[in-house]
């Protein structure tokens, strides 16, 4: 019977939207997009562009945490997704972040240069144990909460 709410409910419930500068929290992590920027001078042949995203991780716990499963993935307005970019990023989205501090991350994504209507997507994937809570962004079947990045 669970199951089967948990699938109505993921089947019937809205996406939800956020702005650039609304935190989207997962327990005591939270995931603010303060920032979203084409970098320029990279020498990339198929016309693709680099898009780098300001995320800031807070850690509104007492003790020094990190959301290790923690992922990022760009999709735009015709449903194409594109997965972080690796070696050209510092701090990660999984950092270590000591009780009420924060830090900056800043994921790269390579999107297509006719991408528009990009949108970032923060999840833990399916192999989580949020994959059988009612309601939750990341269970089955739920459609993903997507920060609107305005490009």
């Amino acid at each position: 019977m669970y199951l089967v709410v948990l699938l109505g409910v993921s089947l019937v419930q809205k996406q939800k939207v956020l702005a650039v500068g609304q935190p989207q929290c997962f327990d005591d992590m939270c995931f603010t997009v303060t920032g979203v920027e084409e970098v320029k001078g990279f020498l990339i042949h198929d016309e693709q562009r680099l898009i780098r995203v300001t995320v800031r991780v807070t850690n509104r716990g007492r003790m020094a945490e990190s959301d290790g499963l923690m992922r990022a993935y760009l999709v735009d307005a015709q449903g194409r997704r594109w997965e972080e970019s690796t070696g050209v990023n510092g701090v990660g989205l999984t950092a270590k972040v000591a009780g009420g501090d924060s830090v900056l991350s800043q994921p790269v994504f390579k999107v297509a240069g006719d991408a528009t209507g990009l949108r970032l997507v923060l999840t833990h994937g399916w192999k989580q144990p949020g994959v059988l809570v009612i309601g939750d962004s990341d269970s089955l079947l739920h459609r993903k909460t997507v920060v609107e990045l305005g490009r």
